[in-house]
């Protein structure tokens, strides 16, 4: 294949952009910011002007860079990365990720957290940003290196993931809906502002701090977080304590009956997810109204630790029951168990036994403010805890 074909990638698929342009809208094209616009030669006194930094485009036009998966071999060059590698990741993506908009566990093949969960953390890596960072981490890597980690280490985040509390958060009700950018799984933690050494381009959050929230938009009203279990269990902890065991490529256990759905969010909470999806992202993000493209405008305060309240990305303790071991057998025999930090289950030494102790204490306290800010739970959201 000779090198001068042309190979235009979107790292943001073109499907999951069109979740963000209402249905109704005839013109299949949303509003693309372009946070740093690039200088354009004219006849001008100044000899250049910037381009304009918003523009009303389609998804085929928006989070796209030429070549920027093409392999090239001398004189030759190939597309496999964006035909074979991503092309079944997104198609069984994008099947399972409308699963995630209306989430109801017993309609769920056991399959479908699978495909979901490698598409997330593909996509982590696959924008532009997530490439920077790969070659940061290999201490100067390639583009054509970083290519290859990409395929390697796509899976690198899923058992923490796994381990997470899982929300998907609503904002039907809000005139605010969610934005795309151009590096849509993003992380949050309040103790890491975006300036700090741990956050300064291409890093994020570590999702292996206990206070950072992952956060995934899945359509113009449907936004997916995963906190860590520790978080939920202490919200007073310090949030960029590492949470515990943390690890990757290690068998774990999903329950996905506890995936928490239905809470609406209010409009500024919108605006706060937007505002973290703007600071987090690298050039460009996209909204189907203008005004969303500027949550900062509205979010008021914009200190990355007061962006919220202490129920700001966080799931519902009162959803959750405070269990430790999980286990599971097989119809051929034998088993596997784990600890609610994937452990091996049934540990007594004093460590895992004093955390136990002190977790039950702030996880009843976090229920109960809970309770005082929002009331009792259903009778059918507290039949569900016991499914």
């Amino acid at each position: 294949m000779p090198t001068d074909f042309a190979a235009i990638n979107h790292y943001v698929p073109q499907w999951y952009q069109h979740r963000f342009i209402p249905s109704g809208r005839v013109e299949r094209k949303y509003h693309y910011l372009d946070m740093a616009p690039e200088r354009v030669a004219d006849r001008s006194p100044k000899g250049f002007h910037l381009r304009n930094e918003r523009r009303l485009l389609g998804p085929i036009s928006c989070f796209e860079q030429e070549h920027l998966y093409t392999l090239f071999f001398g004189g030759n060059a190939t597309d496999v990365i964006e035909k074979k590698f991503f092309g079944k990741i997104d198609d069984a993506g994008s099947i399972a990720l409308e699963l995630f908009l209306d989430y109801k566990w017993t309609n769920v093949e056991h399959h479908t957290i699978h495909d979901f969960i490698d598409f997330i953390g593909a996509q982590k890596l696959r924008t532009p940003k997530g490439l920077d960072h790969l070659k940061l981490v290999a201490k100067g890597a390639d583009h054509r290196q970083a290519l290859v980690y990409m395929q390697q280490l796509r899976q690198v985040y899923v058992t923490m993931w796994m381990e997470c509390v899982w929300e998907v958060l609503c904002c039907d009700n809000s005139p605010t809906k969610f934005i795309v950018s151009d590096h849509p799984v993003t992380t949050y933690n309040r103790g890491l502002f975006p300036l700090s050494e741990p956050c300064t381009y291409p890093k994020d959050a570590g999702i292996e701090l206990l206070g950072t929230h992952t956060i995934f938009p899945l359509s113009l009203n449907r936004c997916l977080v995963l906190t860590n279990l520790g978080y939920v269990r202490d919200p007073g902890v310090n949030p960029v304590k590492p949470r515990e065991n943390p690890r990757a490529y290690e068998q774990t256990m999903f329950d996905m009956r506890k995936v928490q759905t239905g809470r609406q969010l209010v409009e500024r909470e919108v605006q706060a997810i937007n505002f973290i999806m703007k600071r987090r992202a690298r050039r460009f993000i996209a909204a189907a109204e203008k005004e969303w493209l500027y949550p900062e405008k509205h979010v008021g305060r914009t200190m990355w630790n007061k962006l919220g309240d202490r129920f700001f990305l966080m799931p519902d303790p009162r959803k959750m029951q405070f269990s430790t071991d999980i286990v599971m057998g097989f119809k051929g025999g034998g088993g596997f168990g784990v600890d609610e930090y994937g452990r091996q289950p049934n540990r007594k030494d004093a460590e895992v036994v004093a955390l136990r102790e002190k977790e039950w204490k702030t996880f009843h306290k976090h229920q109960e403010l809970w309770e005082s800010k929002f009331g009792v739970l259903s009778g059918e959201e507290l039949r569900a805890l016991w499914l």
